[in-house]
Protein backbone atom coordinates (compact mmCIF):
# COMPACT_ATOMS: atom_id res chain seq x y z
CA UNK A 1 0.00 0.00 0.00
CA UNK A 2 2.89 2.30 0.93
CA UNK A 3 4.52 1.89 -2.94
CA UNK A 4 1.20 2.33 -4.39
CA UNK A 5 0.66 5.72 -2.45
CA UNK A 6 4.23 6.87 -3.18
CA UNK A 7 3.92 6.10 -7.03
CA UNK A 8 0.35 7.76 -7.13
CA UNK A 9 2.29 10.73 -5.39
CA UNK A 10 4.97 10.78 -8.78
CA UNK A 11 1.90 10.30 -11.38
CA UNK A 12 0.31 13.41 -9.98
CA UNK A 13 3.66 15.27 -9.62
CA UNK A 14 4.10 14.37 -13.38
CA UNK A 15 0.73 15.83 -13.62
CA UNK A 16 1.26 18.82 -12.15
CA UNK A 17 4.50 19.93 -13.93
CA UNK A 18 2.57 19.15 -17.41
CA UNK A 19 4.63 15.94 -18.14
CA UNK A 20 3.25 13.31 -20.89
CA UNK A 21 2.57 9.99 -20.16
CA UNK A 22 2.69 8.80 -23.37
CA UNK A 23 -0.09 7.69 -26.09
CA UNK A 24 -2.77 4.92 -25.26
CA UNK A 25 -2.06 1.46 -25.30
CA UNK A 26 -1.98 0.06 -28.84
CA UNK A 27 -0.22 3.01 -30.72
CA UNK A 28 -1.87 5.60 -32.12
CA UNK A 29 -5.22 5.13 -34.47
CA UNK A 30 -4.63 5.90 -37.99
CA UNK A 31 -6.96 7.95 -39.68
CA UNK A 32 -7.82 7.68 -43.26
CA UNK A 33 -6.77 11.56 -44.97
CA UNK A 34 -10.25 13.09 -46.78
CA UNK A 35 -10.47 13.41 -50.41
CA UNK A 36 -8.62 15.99 -51.86
CA UNK A 37 -10.50 18.94 -52.93
CA UNK A 38 -9.63 21.94 -55.33
CA UNK A 39 -10.16 24.87 -53.06
CA UNK A 40 -9.24 28.83 -54.24
CA UNK A 41 -6.67 30.68 -52.02
CA UNK A 42 -8.98 33.50 -50.50
CA UNK A 43 -7.09 36.83 -50.69
CA UNK A 44 -4.71 37.87 -48.27
CA UNK A 45 -6.48 39.56 -45.27
CA UNK A 46 -4.99 43.25 -44.26
CA UNK A 47 -2.08 43.23 -41.91
CA UNK A 48 -3.08 43.16 -38.48
CA UNK A 49 -1.35 45.11 -35.91
CA UNK A 50 0.40 42.99 -33.41
CA UNK A 51 -1.62 42.32 -30.64
CA UNK A 52 -0.33 42.01 -26.76
CA UNK A 53 1.01 38.19 -26.08
CA UNK A 54 -0.77 35.61 -24.37
CA UNK A 55 -0.87 35.56 -20.40
CA UNK A 56 0.88 31.98 -20.27
CA UNK A 57 3.47 33.20 -22.79
CA UNK A 58 4.26 36.75 -20.89
CA UNK A 59 4.52 34.93 -17.90
CA UNK A 60 7.16 32.09 -19.25
CA UNK A 61 8.90 34.79 -21.09
CA UNK A 62 9.17 36.88 -18.60
CA UNK A 63 10.92 33.98 -16.35
CA UNK A 64 13.11 33.34 -19.07
CA UNK A 65 14.53 36.79 -19.68
CA UNK A 66 15.04 37.42 -15.27
CA UNK A 67 16.72 33.76 -15.23
CA UNK A 68 18.99 34.69 -18.79
CA UNK A 69 19.77 38.22 -17.20
CA UNK A 70 20.20 37.08 -13.71
CA UNK A 71 22.27 40.22 -11.86
CA UNK A 72 25.66 39.14 -11.01
CA UNK A 73 27.33 40.20 -7.41
CA UNK A 74 30.81 41.99 -7.10
CA UNK A 75 33.90 39.88 -7.34
CA UNK A 76 32.77 38.22 -10.42
CA UNK A 77 34.52 40.54 -12.64
CA UNK A 78 36.62 39.02 -15.36
CA UNK A 79 35.65 35.62 -14.67
CA UNK A 80 32.73 33.12 -16.04
CA UNK A 81 30.88 30.08 -15.03
CA UNK A 82 32.26 26.88 -16.45
CA UNK A 83 30.06 24.46 -14.73
CA UNK A 84 27.20 24.09 -11.85
CA UNK A 85 26.42 21.71 -9.38
CA UNK A 86 23.67 21.11 -6.71
CA UNK A 87 24.04 21.72 -2.52
CA UNK A 88 22.33 22.26 0.26
CA UNK A 89 22.01 24.09 3.49
CA UNK A 90 23.21 22.20 6.71
CA UNK A 91 22.85 25.16 8.92
CA UNK A 92 21.84 28.98 8.39
CA UNK A 93 24.63 30.19 6.50
CA UNK A 94 26.34 27.11 5.74
CA UNK A 95 25.89 24.53 2.55
CA UNK A 96 27.24 20.94 1.46
CA UNK A 97 28.14 20.09 -1.55
CA UNK A 98 30.90 18.18 -3.43
CA UNK A 99 34.29 19.05 -3.59
CA UNK A 100 34.30 18.46 -7.14
CA UNK A 101 31.41 20.90 -7.79
CA UNK A 102 33.25 23.98 -5.83
CA UNK A 103 36.77 23.01 -4.37
CA UNK A 104 38.68 23.92 -7.69
CA UNK A 105 36.93 27.00 -8.52
CA UNK A 106 38.16 30.68 -8.48
CA UNK A 107 35.08 31.70 -7.35
CA UNK A 108 32.08 29.80 -6.30
CA UNK A 109 27.78 31.36 -6.10
CA UNK A 110 24.85 30.06 -4.90
CA UNK A 111 21.70 30.17 -6.21
CA UNK A 112 18.38 31.49 -4.95
CA UNK A 113 16.09 28.54 -6.15
CA UNK A 114 14.08 31.44 -7.63
CA UNK A 115 15.14 33.36 -10.87
CA UNK A 116 19.10 32.73 -10.95
CA UNK A 117 20.37 35.72 -8.25
CA UNK A 118 24.01 33.98 -7.01
CA UNK A 119 25.29 34.83 -3.70
CA UNK A 120 29.00 34.80 -3.54
CA UNK A 121 30.23 31.91 -1.26
CA UNK A 122 33.33 30.84 0.10
CA UNK A 123 35.07 27.42 0.54
CA UNK A 124 35.58 26.98 4.27
CA UNK A 125 36.16 23.24 4.50
CA UNK A 126 37.26 20.43 1.76
CA UNK A 127 38.32 17.00 1.16
CA UNK A 128 39.12 16.00 -2.36
CA UNK A 129 39.27 11.91 -1.36
CA UNK A 130 36.24 12.26 0.35
CA UNK A 131 34.77 14.40 -2.19
CA UNK A 132 33.27 17.01 0.02
CA UNK A 133 33.12 20.99 0.58
CA UNK A 134 31.77 23.07 2.98
CA UNK A 135 30.60 26.42 1.82
CA UNK A 136 29.84 29.97 3.73
CA UNK A 137 27.49 32.85 2.39
CA UNK A 138 25.81 35.25 3.51
CA UNK A 139 22.34 34.05 2.17
CA UNK A 140 20.66 32.43 5.07
CA UNK A 141 17.72 30.06 5.55
CA UNK A 142 15.78 29.71 7.96
CA UNK A 143 15.26 25.64 7.74
CA UNK A 144 18.26 23.87 6.77
CA UNK A 145 18.07 19.91 5.86
CA UNK A 146 18.18 17.59 8.22
CA UNK A 147 20.35 14.41 8.25
CA UNK A 148 18.68 10.98 8.94
CA UNK A 149 21.55 8.83 11.95
CA UNK A 150 19.42 5.45 11.59
CA UNK A 151 19.96 4.00 7.98
CA UNK A 152 18.61 1.03 10.18
CA UNK A 153 15.10 2.04 9.86
CA UNK A 154 15.44 3.22 5.88
CA UNK A 155 14.53 0.06 3.77
CA UNK A 156 16.09 2.10 0.44
CA UNK A 157 12.72 2.77 -1.12
CA UNK A 158 10.96 6.02 -1.41
CA UNK A 159 13.77 7.83 -1.79
CA UNK A 160 14.51 11.01 -4.08
CA UNK A 161 17.00 13.11 -5.14
CA UNK A 162 16.37 16.97 -5.32
CA UNK A 163 18.80 19.29 -7.42
CA UNK A 164 19.38 20.82 -10.56
CA UNK A 165 20.48 18.21 -13.62
CA UNK A 166 20.89 19.78 -16.54
CA UNK A 167 18.58 20.02 -19.74
CA UNK A 168 20.51 22.14 -22.15
CA UNK A 169 18.82 24.88 -20.91
CA UNK A 170 19.54 26.58 -18.18
CA UNK A 171 17.82 25.06 -14.67
CA UNK A 172 16.91 27.94 -11.89
CA UNK A 173 14.80 25.99 -9.50
CA UNK A 174 15.52 22.80 -8.23
CA UNK A 175 13.86 19.36 -9.38
CA UNK A 176 12.86 15.80 -8.00
CA UNK A 177 13.17 12.52 -9.13
CA UNK A 178 12.65 9.09 -7.60
CA UNK A 179 15.57 6.49 -6.63
CA UNK A 180 15.94 3.52 -4.83
CA UNK A 181 19.12 1.79 -3.06
CA UNK A 182 19.93 -1.69 -1.21
CA UNK A 183 19.20 -0.99 2.35
CA UNK A 184 22.47 -3.73 2.32
CA UNK A 185 24.48 -0.96 0.34
CA UNK A 186 23.45 2.05 2.43
CA UNK A 187 24.96 0.15 5.46
CA UNK A 188 27.94 -1.28 3.85
CA UNK A 189 31.43 -0.08 5.39
CA UNK A 190 32.32 1.67 1.93
CA UNK A 191 32.48 5.50 1.43
CA UNK A 192 29.40 5.68 -0.87
CA UNK A 193 26.79 3.79 -2.58
CA UNK A 194 24.85 2.57 -5.40
CA UNK A 195 20.97 3.60 -6.53
CA UNK A 196 19.17 3.42 -9.11
CA UNK A 197 17.18 6.35 -10.79
CA UNK A 198 18.04 9.25 -13.28
CA UNK A 199 21.12 11.21 -12.32
CA UNK A 200 22.74 14.11 -14.79
CA UNK A 201 25.19 16.48 -14.72
CA UNK A 202 24.38 19.36 -12.49
CA UNK A 203 22.69 16.52 -9.53
CA UNK A 204 26.48 16.27 -8.04
CA UNK A 205 25.99 17.46 -4.83
CA UNK A 206 22.65 16.84 -4.56
CA UNK A 207 20.87 15.42 -1.23
CA UNK A 208 19.63 11.74 -0.88
CA UNK A 209 16.16 12.07 0.48
CA UNK A 210 13.72 9.62 2.63
CA UNK A 211 9.87 10.34 2.25
CA UNK A 212 9.86 12.26 5.68
CA UNK A 213 12.62 14.51 4.43
CA UNK A 214 15.93 13.31 5.97
CA UNK A 215 19.03 13.18 4.45
CA UNK A 216 20.45 9.35 3.70
CA UNK A 217 23.53 10.51 1.26
CA UNK A 218 25.23 13.07 -1.17
CA UNK A 219 25.08 12.23 -4.73
CA UNK A 220 28.45 12.33 -5.84
CA UNK A 221 28.12 10.52 -9.31
CA UNK A 222 27.19 8.48 -11.88
CA UNK A 223 28.23 5.06 -13.99
CA UNK A 224 30.24 5.58 -16.84
CA UNK A 225 27.24 3.68 -19.32
CA UNK A 226 30.21 3.59 -22.39
CA UNK A 227 33.04 2.68 -20.20
CA UNK A 228 30.85 -0.44 -18.73
CA UNK A 229 29.56 -1.36 -22.02
CA UNK A 230 33.06 -1.21 -23.81
CA UNK A 231 34.59 -3.00 -20.66
CA UNK A 232 31.50 -5.91 -19.95
CA UNK A 233 29.45 -5.59 -22.57
CA UNK A 234 26.37 -4.93 -20.37
CA UNK A 235 24.00 -1.38 -20.82
CA UNK A 236 23.75 0.04 -17.53
CA UNK A 237 22.23 3.33 -17.54
CA UNK A 238 20.42 5.37 -14.29
CA UNK A 239 22.83 3.93 -11.58
CA UNK A 240 24.44 6.81 -9.41
CA UNK A 241 26.64 6.85 -6.18
CA UNK A 242 26.05 8.59 -3.03
CA UNK A 243 28.31 9.43 -0.33
CA UNK A 244 26.86 7.80 2.81
CA UNK A 245 25.94 9.97 5.70
CA UNK A 246 28.32 7.97 7.97
CA UNK A 247 31.07 9.22 5.94
CA UNK A 248 29.78 12.61 5.82
CA UNK A 249 29.57 12.74 9.35
CA UNK A 250 32.98 11.98 9.73
CA UNK A 251 34.47 14.64 7.27
CA UNK A 252 31.72 16.96 8.99
CA UNK A 253 33.34 16.26 12.83
CA UNK A 254 37.13 16.19 10.96
CA UNK A 255 36.50 19.94 9.86
CA UNK A 256 34.54 21.18 13.53
CA UNK A 257 31.20 21.76 11.59
CA UNK A 258 27.80 20.37 13.21
CA UNK A 259 24.71 19.41 11.79
CA UNK A 260 21.31 18.41 12.70
CA UNK A 261 19.81 15.36 13.21
CA UNK A 262 16.18 14.53 11.67
CA UNK A 263 13.76 14.51 14.16
CA UNK A 264 10.31 11.98 13.38
CA UNK A 265 8.20 13.34 10.97
CA UNK A 266 5.54 12.62 8.95
CA UNK A 267 5.84 10.79 5.24
CA UNK A 268 5.55 13.46 2.69
CA UNK A 269 4.29 13.05 -1.16
CA UNK A 270 6.30 13.64 -3.69
CA UNK A 271 4.90 17.13 -4.16
CA UNK A 272 5.38 18.24 -0.95
CA UNK A 273 9.02 17.01 -0.96
CA UNK A 274 10.28 19.22 -3.35
CA UNK A 275 8.37 21.93 -1.79
CA UNK A 276 9.89 20.75 1.56
CA UNK A 277 13.41 20.47 -0.28
CA UNK A 278 13.22 24.47 -1.74
CA UNK A 279 13.99 25.15 1.88
CA UNK A 280 17.47 24.10 1.77
CA UNK A 281 18.52 22.70 -1.82
CA UNK A 282 20.76 25.05 -4.00
CA UNK A 283 22.38 25.85 -7.29
CA UNK A 284 26.20 25.97 -7.18
CA UNK A 285 28.57 27.88 -9.40
CA UNK A 286 31.65 27.37 -10.04
CA UNK A 287 33.86 30.18 -11.83
CA UNK A 288 37.29 30.65 -13.48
Amino acid sequence: MRQLIWRIGWLIAAALAGCSLGPPPGGEVAVAPPPAVAVLPPPAPPAAEPGPPAAGNTARDSYVERALARPLPPGLEGHREVGVGSGFYIAPDRLLTNFHVAGVCNVVTVGNDSEGAITLAKVIAGDAAVDLAVLATDATVATPARFETSIYAESGDDLAIVGYPEHGLAVRQAEIDPVTARQADMLADRRVYPFDGPVRHGNSGSPILDDTGAVVGVAAMKIDTVARYQRTGEVVDNVGFAIGNHAVFGFLAANKIDYLPARPAARLTPPQLLQFAHGFVRQVGCWK
